[in-house]
């Protein structure tokens, strides 16, 4: 996240460009974003759902941002949204300022966009909601975003649910790079289509230490349960009864999250405390065997019963506040 919203940092995992440094005699176009409202932040579908304002303030004598001088291109909308689809669209404002010869142009947005919401540290996981604009026609030779800084702003209604958004909004502008002219044949061979992209970003994060007791809250009863079932008649009977709740609570957490290639920080936490109920579960049917005389447990047996349970207990709990403590950091 820190690599993609860095103006002077190469996109990871993107097509690599030569063209970071800002074309020195460019026309230049203001570029500014308000977030009206999140509709909708989905993990498991991977987009976002929001409106918005995009407005833009450019001088007509350096450039044709409306395509006005192209038949084919007056009357479209000048912009995209990259990675993501525009739903509805609507001019609030348009008019030319006397004061410096530019002309200004407000439009409210309806779109949605796909974002790869990285859920390794969930529950306490943090994304950067990410807008990203850019010209439809004119390169970033021809044309450079210069972000509006001042202006762009977060609507204090906006929330995201479950998550704490961030007062302020990061907006830069940065270099798009296509690996393709999309055989275009008015560009000569080897051409590489690079757009000026103004991006937005607004973080979002979840609680902390609250927040992942609130989630493990039935992981940490089946636990308990578990460990109190040494000093009942039938201690198996608990044991099993706390497994199987373990597995339906770890079915749940799988379906709020997408598919991935790597264990996320619940379900460690979940997998970890599922070991420690089967242990001891083996070593409440396996001990008992093995240490009995005449069919009496013996000192010896109490003894291993106790300290099994009391280094697994200690073991558990030292665990999960390492993990915890990791994962908040």
């Amino acid at each position: 996240m820190e690599a993609f919203m860095n103006e002077k940092a190469i996109d990871p995992g993107k097509t690599a460009d030569d063209f970071h440094a800002r074309p020195a005699h460019c026309p230049k176009a203001l570029v500014g974003i308000y977030i009206e409202r999140v509709l909708d932040a989905d993990i498991k579908q991977s987009f976002w759902d929001y409106e918005c304002t995009i407005w833009f303030r450019w001088k007509p004598s350096e450039v044709d941002f409306l395509g006005r001088n192209k038949f084919m291109l007056d009357g479209q909308i000048p912009f995209k949204i990259i990675d993501g689809s525009i739903a509805s669209t609507e001019v609030t404002e348009h008019f030319k300022i006397p004061q410096d010869s530019s002309e200004y142009i407000q439009y409210f947005v309806r779109a949605k966009s796909s974002k790869f919401f990285d859920v390794c540290l969930y529950p306490v996981d943090k994304h950067d909601l990410i807008l990203q604009v850019e010209h439809k026609w004119l390169e970033r030779n021809q044309l450079l975003l210069v972000p509006d800084t001042t202006e762009s702003k977060i609507s204090s209604r906006v929330s995201v649910c479950g998550y704490i958004k961030s007062p302020e909004p990061i907006i830069i502008e940065k270099p798009h790079r296509y690996r393709s002219s999309k055989g275009n044949p008015n560009f000569t061979d080897g051409h590489r289509l690079v757009f000026s992209q103004a991006r937005m970003a607004m973080h979002i994060s979840r609680g902390g230490v609250s927040n992942v007791f609130k989630l493990f809250l039935v992981l940490y009863i089946a636990v308990v349960v578990a460990f109190v079932s040494f000093f009942a008649s039938d201690p198996s009977r608990y044991a099993v009864g706390a497994l199987f709740t373990t597995a339906g609570a770890n079915f749940i957490l799988m379906s709020k999250l997408p598919a991935l290639q790597v264990y996320s920080f619940a379900e460690i936490l979940y997998a970890m405390c599922q070991v420690v109920i089967l242990l001891m579960i083996v070593f409440l049917a396996i001990l008992p065997r093995i240490t009995t005389v005449d069919n009496r447990p013996d000192f010896f047996e109490k003894k291993m019963h106790l300290a099994i349970h009391s280094s697994l207990l200690l073991f558990t709990i030292v665990l999960n506040i390492l993990l915890i403590k990791v994962a908040l950091q």
